[in-house]
């Protein structure tokens, strides 16, 4: 598209991880859009001295926390979408716009006619009640730590017609039907946090998850793992950039790029990976393959990999085999677990590959999450294990023979499934198991 170039950006704080650029630089040269779009980060005090000159001088813009709704003053209008949930994301000619609506209804979560439990009641939580309520849900229960605001929040869609809703306090216990986060619970770099207890989701037939870093969250993962319909936010986050393009260029055709879009959201999966580096550890009995499928996944996703049992045994510069000799079990726990924590405390992304009794002690998954790391549980039936390693393969717990490592297996085997945020398959091929985990993430095989 031939024209003088266009000036776009995003305001906010604390933007240095935001993909904003990425995601409209992108879009903008699959439509052939003449255009540059850049960071403004605003600190709270240089709101009225800067805004004033930005509406002036850029075509359009994004805008983000903690400014949703203090722009609004600045604004000439309002247009219906942030007129409904109360904030703006996007600004076009001094008009104030929300996205967020148009990119929560493309992820098309089943809500009409359930019961709808949503957690937060702030900017993106309001998207969420509105939006509940206009594709007609039975009920909606909306849970914040400040009962104040989500009480609001009910009271300004009952304001509105809808009288099926109340709020509630965060730690509120009740069965729904769909839930829906709004909270940054779980959210890079705390991935290991749960805005909800894992027994809360029986019941559950979908659950939607607002964060996109990670690309899929511990409770994405969880919800999954029972075969609940569940999504994370990508999709929500390409689909509102679309619609601010939309805004800006109602001339441009963005329709016809569907191919180009479908490239991007898989691309944008990886580029959040690469901003929100994340860590996984590998869980499983012995055989199962975490060393093996964690070298190659490691390489797959470009960042390091470590063997925790090779650690050990560098730390007490001798074999696993010796120190249970000489040291015994207890003292080889002790030692596993200082590694562990070791490792998962160093910064950047990280594959680690667990011993087969690692993450199944008692505190370390809690331990692991904590760290901020996810748990990915590599599921092997109990003949290929032996085959896999052969009736001992020099492996201490393996030493007592077949039935006693049957009783191993099965005394293991439902303490990983606790442990884990992801279980797949270790039966199949490489390319399998591989691909199994990079589905999970949205990531292109």
């Amino acid at each position: 598209m031939a024209g003088t170039l266009r000036r776009y950006g995003l305001i906010g704080k604390s933007l240095q991880h935001s993909l904003s650029p990425f995601i409209h630089r992108r879009l903008m040269e699959a439509a052939g859009i003449k255009g540059e779009y850049k960071l403004y980060e605003l600190e709270e005090g240089e709101l009225d001295r800067q805004l004033p000159q930005l509406l002036a001088e850029l075509d359009g813009f994004n805008c983000t926390l903690p400014y949703k709704q203090r722009i609004i003053p600045y604004l000439r209008e309002l247009a219906p979408s942030a007129r409904l949930y109360g904030a703006v994301n996007t600004v076009h000619q001094g008009v104030g716009h929300n996205t967020d609506g148009v990119g929560f209804r493309s992820c098309s979560v089943p809500m009409a006619g359930k019961k709808v439990c949503i957690l937060g009641a702030g900017g993106v939580a309001r998207v969420l009640a509105w939006e509940a309520a206009r594709v007609g849900a039975s009920e909606i229960v909306i849970r914040s730590r400040r009962l104040q605001q989500a009480q609001e929040l009910a009271k300004a869609l009952q304001a509105q017609g809808y009288d099926q809703v109340r709020g509630a306090g965060f730690g509120s216990r009740e069965a729904c039907e769909v839930l829906l986060n709004g909270t940054p619970l779980g959210m890079w770099p705390q991935v290991g946090a749960l805005p909800v207890g894992e027994g809360e989701l029986a019941g559950v037939s979908a659950v939607f998850d607002t964060i996109y870093n990670p690309t899929a969250t511990r409770l994405v993962l969880k919800a999954k793992a029972q075969g609940i319909w569940a999504r994370g936010g990508l999709q929500m986050l390409l689909e509102q950039a679309v619609a601010a393009q939309r805004i800006w260029n109602p001339e441009v055709d963005l329709g016809a790029l569907q191919g180009e879009l479908e490239l991007l959201r898989r691309e944008l999966a990886w580029q959040v990976l690469k901003v929100s580096p994340v860590k996984l550890v590998l869980c499983g009995f012995m055989g199962a393959g975490k060393t093996y499928i964690g070298q190659r996944l490691a390489r797959r996703l470009g960042v390091p990999f470590v063997d925790l049992d090779e650690r050990i045994s560098s730390h007490a510069q001798m074999s696993i085999a010796d120190i249970f000799a000489r040291w015994g079990e207890a003292a080889f726990r002790r030692l596993e677990r200082e590694c562990l924590e070791k490792e998962l405390s160093q910064r950047g992304p990280l594959v680690l590959a667990a011993g087969g009794g690692a993450p199944i002690q008692p505190g370390a998954a809690e331990l692991i999450h904590a760290l901020g790391a996810l748990v990915i549980y590599l599921d092997v039936p109990l003949e290929i294990a032996l085959q896999r390693c052969g009736v001992s393969g020099g492996r201490p717990l393996l030493s007592q023979g077949v039935e006693a490592a049957a009783a191993l297996y099965h005394r293991r085997r439902p303490l990983y499934a606790a442990a884990a945020d992801l279980r797949v398959d270790a039966a199949g091929t490489e390319a399998e198991i591989i691909g199994t985990i990079f589905r999970a993430f949205e990531l292109e095989v």
